[in-house]
Formats: C-alpha cells, structure tokens, sequence
C-alpha cells in the first residue's frame, strides 16, 4: 500500500527524535516548556535535533507570570539558533494567560518569519498562527469541516493533527464523545459480537455497530494503519500543506518506507 506522507511531521519526545530523523522525515520536537518562575526552559530530552521544528508545553496553571513579549524573543531566539522551521505551540488550555502568551508569540514569530503552529481550540483570535486541527471526528463529514475553516481562515493557515480515534458510543449517543476502547479491547468486542467492520468515507474511519446483553445498541468508530492512510490522502487532497502526528501514532504508515 502506497501511503502519502509527503505532508507528514513527526511529533516526538525523547529518543523517537532520533528515530524519526533517520527516517528523513520532518520532525515536531516536543523540547521546550516555561517555568513556574515564567521563563522559556527546555525540557529534560535528548539533544535538540538542528533543523527539526520545537515544541513548546502548555505553562504552570500557577505561574509567577513575567513578561510575555520575553518569552517570545527567548523562543525566536531558540529557533532562530537550532535553525527550526517553525514553532508548535502544544497548548491545551484556553485561558487568559495562554492568550496573552499566543499573542505575544504570533507577532514576534510572524515578524521573524517563522511559522507558528497552535491548536483551532487556543488559536482562533491569532492574526497570523497556522491553526491546527484535530482529524478525530465523531460526526459530519472530515473534508467538508477541513474545507469550513479553510474558508473561515485561508487555506494557508490551517493544518492538521492525525489522531486516531477509538470509542464506543450508545445509540443515540447524548455526547460527541464516546469511550476510549484500546485497540486490544476492541479486538475482543469485535470477536465476541462477531461484528461486521465498514468503511466511513466521511468520517474516513472504520465502524461497527453491536447490541449489548441489556440489549443497548453500540456503535464504535476507529482508526487502522488504512484509515490514517486515507485522511492523510484526504487532507493532501484538500489542500492541507503540513499534518502532524505522534510518532508512536504514523509508525504503521512508514513502515513501506523503511
């Protein structure tokens, strides 16, 4: 199977880093954070890889804030130095602190030229930031939401996360969200109802539906290694320049490749 991974960067920790760069990928490095004291630090990891992009975690809910336009110089600087192709603002809070900080980033980033990558969630007010958006989907049609917000934010500025998603949900479900199955308890549900899989074009994931002994109908949405492979075609078909995903995550679609 002919996987297109043209777009995909590789997020990492630690030594999957060194990993994901023998490959000849792009990779995310998840390496920096800021203090309690309110300074921009790096994380404990393995040597900053030159050329990779840098990720920066969400800061302490208790932070003895200082200036956020400093933090943002510090970050350019740490760039500019390990000559990163842009800046992952892995923030998963929407708060005013995380704003002021986001802001304080889209400008000096911009005005460095160096792109800015934050989630849809935190980024939605940012002039400049490429806004990333995650492909774990319950609902609706992933090509006609990826299109909505290209046409909300330009096509420029919206990336995606690959995330896949396995969750079973009651019918009617009263959440978009279902709960989490590991992909060896969902093995078992499929074996124990002997349930038949299918293919979503919209959601571009896998479902099955079964009854439980209380007779409660289930549905359950997943993602495989073909799956992944089709949002990844998918997005690149919808013009998506720049999709991220965890390493331990897009291992089964480099596999052909090494």
């Amino acid at each position: 199977m002919m996987v297109y991974t043209k777009n995909l960067i590789l997020v990492c920790t630690g030594r999957d880093t060194t990993k994901a760069a023998s490959l000849g990928m792009p990779v995310l490095q998840l390496c920096l954070g800021i203090s309690q004291s309110g300074a921009l630090q790096r994380l404990k990891v393995s040597a900053v890889q030159r050329h990779c992009l840098l990720g920066v975690t969400d800061p302490p809910q208790a932070i003895n804030f200082c200036s956020a336009e400093r933090i943002a110089a510090d970050l350019v600087f740490e760039a500019r130095r390990t000559e990163a192709p842009g800046v992952f603002a892995d923030f998963e809070h929407d708060t005013p602190l995380n704003r002021r900080l986001l802001a304080a980033f889209d400008e000096a980033l911009y005005d460095a030229d160096i792109p800015l990558y934050v989630p849809l969630e935190c980024g939605r007010t940012l002039s400049h930031a490429i806004l990333t958006v995650s492909t774990a989907i319950s609902g609706g049609s992933l090509t006609e939401y990826i299109s909505s917000l290209q046409g909300i934010y330009s096509a420029a500025r919206i990336a995606a996360f690959l995330q896949p998603v396995s969750q079973d949900f009651t019918l009617p479900s009263p959440t978009p969200n279902g709960v989490s199955l590991s992909a060896a308890a969902r093995a078992a549900l499929l074996a124990q109802t002997g349930a038949q899989p299918f293919f979503s074009r919209e959601l571009c994931a896998k479902y099955f539906t079964y009854m439980n002994a209380d007779g409660q109908a289930h549905f359950v949405l997943y993602d495989d290694d073909s799956t992944l492979a089709a949002k990844l075609a998918q997005l690149a078909g919808c013009g998506v320049q720049n999709v991220f995903a965890l390493f331990p995550d897009a291992a089964g679609l480099l596999k052909p490749q090494t």
